[in-house]
């Protein structure tokens, strides 16, 4: 095995499909303590990773302009596919899932990520561990306790903000962020009242978190509607969000990328899941992280893989008729 190999991995994808990269990248590093690591992700996420990636020594790059010894393609565009042909890359690996990934990857393996069982963590390390063999080590994933370092600069912003909002560092804060981009189906308006509500039972301050999707709107003003004393923040960036979940005791979302973000802070988090195939927290829990995340699921047996099948399913809508605040205390073991 080469001591000095240059190992290219890219994801260029979303929040949440990102930060379920980080343990594959811990397990490369693991497997080649000396190896030249460059990751090609999008750019608007390096503000948030860029002391993750200084800790495990990996170099954030935008395209690929050289020549790795191997590389593992986890979403990347065709360009970017022929990329690691024309640098002619020799070991390329990843997943089996479209006719041109049959001719751009050496190794691979077909996955059927959503039947599979397996976390979107897990299916991108059993993909890695080819390569990892493919370099002539037999190493094994060991899993660590793994956490965002803390930014101080961002810090200081997200505590602006806290103290803003009337907060103190002493207080139990619950940050909702109930609004995502609609890659899977969510809870509505009601709902969240409910869990909101039961939160500041516990004695929690509840604040909203929102960002700048329509859907995240559209729920924001209808639960002011109902709640408007409810304390908001939104215009954070990303790093500053992250560090905002961080003083918070817990964050309460769907499946969307803010769940992952409270997790990998080491927050304690409530996934709120769809049980549709594609979109179960069996593959979309977070994982990797320090404090295992609660999931609150509707107890149906769904029929759909893709997309909820509506009118044509005898569960529907299970996601409106589920009492999400005794789900909750269930998970709470009450």
């Amino acid at each position: 095995m080469k001591d000095d190999l240059k190992i290219l991995v890219v994801r260029r994808d979303r929040l949440g499909d990102l930060l379920m990269t980080l343990p594959t990248l811990v397990y490369l590093r693991q497997a080649f303590p000396n190896a030249f690591i460059e990751f090609c992700f999008r750019s608007e996420f390096h503000e948030l990773l860029k002391d993750f990636l200084s800790q495990w020594n990996i170099q954030k790059i935008d395209q690929i302009e050289k020549k790795y010894d191997a590389a593992l393609f986890l979403k990347g565009s065709l360009k970017e596919s022929w990329d690691l042909i024309r640098h002619r890359i020799a070991i390329r690996v990843g997943a089996y899932s479209t006719f041109p990934s049959f001719f751009f990857l050496t190794h691979g393996i077909r996955q059927r990520r959503s039947l599979n069982g397996k976390s979107e963590a897990e299916s991108n390390l059993e993909i890695a561990e080819i390569m990892v063999k493919r370099l002539g080590s037999e190493k094994r994933y060991k899993k660590e306790e793994l956490l965002l370092p803390i930014s101080g600069t961002n810090r200081n912003s997200a505590l602006k903000r806290w103290y803003q909002l009337g907060l103190k560092e002493t207080d139990k804060v619950a940050v909702f962020h109930p609004g995502m981009r609609g890659s899977a189906r969510n809870l509505s308006a009601q709902s969240y009242l409910d869990l909101i509500l039961e939160m500041e039972s516990r004695g929690f301050v509840p604040v909203l978190s929102t960002g700048p999707e329509k859907q995240d709107k559209e729920l924001r003003e209808a639960i002011l509607q109902k709640k408007a004393d409810i304390r908001l923040v939104s215009g954070l960036s990303l790093s500053e969000l992250a560090e905002f979940f961080r003083m918070a005791s817990v964050v309460i979302a769907p499946s969307t990328g803010p769940l992952h973000l409270g997790h990998w802070v080491g927050v304690a988090t409530y996934g709120l899941f769809s049980p549709v195939k594609s979109q179960h927290p069996r593959r979309w829990a977070p994982w990797g992280g320090k404090v295992p995340a609660k999931i609150l699921l509707p107890k149906v047996d769904c029929p759909a893989f893709k997309a909820c099948w509506k009118e044509k399913c005898q569960a529907f809508d299970c996601m409106a008729q589920t009492d999400w605040k005794s789900l909750l205390l269930a998970a709470d073991g009450v």
